[in-house]
């Protein structure tokens, strides 16, 4: 079977820990069952209609800052790979 590195954030990796432990599973286990149900799941799919809203201009105005706002903050913490507060 094919390996990968994920780099998990500290507070994920201990409340993982604190799950598999209860379940009596290994973390890989957990991780695979994890993506698996994302994958059944078409996780990262958008809704039917999500980019279709009935906005006002003054509201398609501030959707469109706060996105890109998001989008400058995420780049430069991805750059730096510190961890993001959200």
């Amino acid at each position: 079977m094919p390996s990968t590195t994920v780099h998990i954030p500290d507070p994920l990796l201990s409340k993982m820990n604190q799950i598999v432990k209860e379940k009596g599973i290994s973390r890989n286990r957990f991780i695979i069952q994890a993506c698996e149900r994302a994958v059944v799941n078409n996780a990262g799919e958008w809704p039917e209609g999500f980019f279709e809203p009935d906005l006002s201009r003054d509201d398609l105005k501030l959707l469109r800052e706060g996105v890109a706002e998001m989008e400058e903050a995420i780049i430069s913490m991805r750059r730096s790979r510190k961890v993001m507060e959200l």
